[in-house]
């Protein structure tokens, strides 16, 4: 049965107020495990459950495959990542975030720490996709993997991939959960509700928009690892629909809806915590609350997608009528179909991903170049000559500005507060 677990929190370092030397007695919340759960659908929020599968089914499947397959994956896999650090409070900004892949492809020398966190959720969304392609199973393995490629160069790398030792909590204050607004299950809870999490995840009881939703929310509240949570579970959901073939070529990306959704985000996941009997209507409706924001926020990012989809599309059209004619699977081919991905670059990055030589790729540079579809930035070195193409970082602003708020709802989670997460703590 989901329960509260009452707990003493007593201080242990200076440095504090003090309210926050007083110590305290607080709650951790423990939910009922996924397996067994016999989740009640009203027929109107199967409906809606349903629309979203189809809208998913609409972005994957609509028209004759695109050539821009592998750019239009990569921008709207950026698109969810950006968004998805975005909720975190991890805003770089799109130009500034460019800037520093191609420093950080180039020479692995940035000294943006902020970029580099959102960089390296753009890595863990990248290998939870092809672990949802590949994988017959997700592992507790798995999912620490996209864990530890998250936190690979943030400030804490200590921490990627392990499963946390001490108490978390979100909101209130650094120091103490006394005045937290959730506080996750106390530490030796953990193993055993991420193997329920797992075995959840590996089966289709439910249909795969509903099971990415509660798998995320389980996640969520189960919050396993010292920081890194929020992202990790997102990154989960895209593991789901990919491995549940929904999502075979372009994920929806929900962290775009979730992030100027921020309210609704948190009341949903706040609703799905539930307390008391594990079949309980209670539980139902407490789900059945936060599967139809997510149901909404995916059907509206699948019909975001799709806007821009056909913009890079358009785009493409632009770029090789400009051109007056392309072979193809030409060095410059290749290039125009990554291009919408990968707006900055340089030769040697952009020869790294058509596979093509340096030479060759260096001439598909230049005609680009010539044809005003690339813009080099940087006159002065030769080596690492950084292109921009100015039409792609327009869609990718045009993101951002859209994700400032196009509904005034500027609200986020409150700050997670971990433990494990502070040094300098006397233990």
């Amino acid at each position: 049965m989901a329960t509260l677990v009452r707990k003493r929190w007593t201080a242990s370092f200076e440095g504090m107020s003090r309210r926050d030397r007083q110590g305290c007695n607080y709650d951790a919340h423990v939910p009922d495990p996924l397996a067994g759960w016999d989740l009640l659908l009203p027929a109107g929020l199967a409906a809606d459950v349903a629309d979203a599968e189809a809208a998913i089914r609409r972005l994957n499947e609509s028209g004759a495959p695109t050539p821009n397959l592998e750019g239009i994956a990569r921008f709207l896999l950026r698109a969810e990542s950006v968004a998805s650090s975005k909720i975190e409070g991890l805003d770089a900004g799109p130009r500034r975030l460019l800037e520093a892949e191609v420093a950080l492809t180039e020479d692995g020398d940035v000294n943006d720490q902020l970029a580099v966190d959102v960089l390296g959720n753009i890595a863990a969304m990248e290998s939870a996709i092809a672990l949802g392609a590949a994988a017959a199973r997700i592992s507790l393995d798995d999912l620490l993997a996209i864990h530890r490629t998250l936190m690979a160069r943030s400030r804490t790398p200590n921490i990627g991939g392990a499963i946390r030792t001490t108490q978390n909590w979100i909101g209130g204050s650094d120091y103490t959960p006394c005045t937290a607004s959730f506080v996750p299950p106390p530490p030796e809870r953990v193993t055993a509700l991420l193997d329920d999490l797992l075995a959840y995840v590996n089966g289709d009881d439910h249909p795969a928009v509903v099971q990415a939703a509660i798998a995320h929310a389980q996640f969520e509240t189960i919050h396993p690892f010292a920081d890194g949570n929020g992202r990790t579970g997102r990154a989960l959901i895209h593991v789901i629909l990919r491995r549940r073939g929904l999502a075979s070529r372009f994920v929806p990306p929900t962290s775009l809806v979730l992030a100027t959704w921020a309210v609704d985000y948190v009341a949903g996941l706040t609703s799905f915590r539930h307390l008391g009997k594990p079949n309980s209507e209670a539980r139902s409706s407490g789900a059945q609350a936060w599967l139809r924001t997510f149901a909404a926020a995916t059907r509206r990012a699948c019909a975001d997608a799709e806007t821009y989809v056909k913009r890079v599309e358009m785009l493409d059209a632009t770029w090789r009528t400009r051109l007056g004619g392309v072979r193809a699977s030409s060095a410059v081919d290749r290039l125009l179909r990554v291009l919408p991905g990968v707006p900055i670059l340089t030769v040697d990055s952009a020869a790294r991903l058509i596979d093509r030589s340096v030479m060759r790729t260096g001439e598909a540079v230049n005609r680009l170049a010539d044809a005003g579809i690339l813009r080099q930035r940087d006159t002065t070195r030769q080596r690492y000559r950084v292109f921009e193409a100015d039409d792609v970082v327009g869609l990718f602003v045009g993101l951002d500005r859209a994700l400032a708020s196009p509904t005034g709802d500027t609200a986020t989670d409150p700050p997670v507060r971990a433990a494990a997460r502070r040094p300098s703590r006397k233990r």
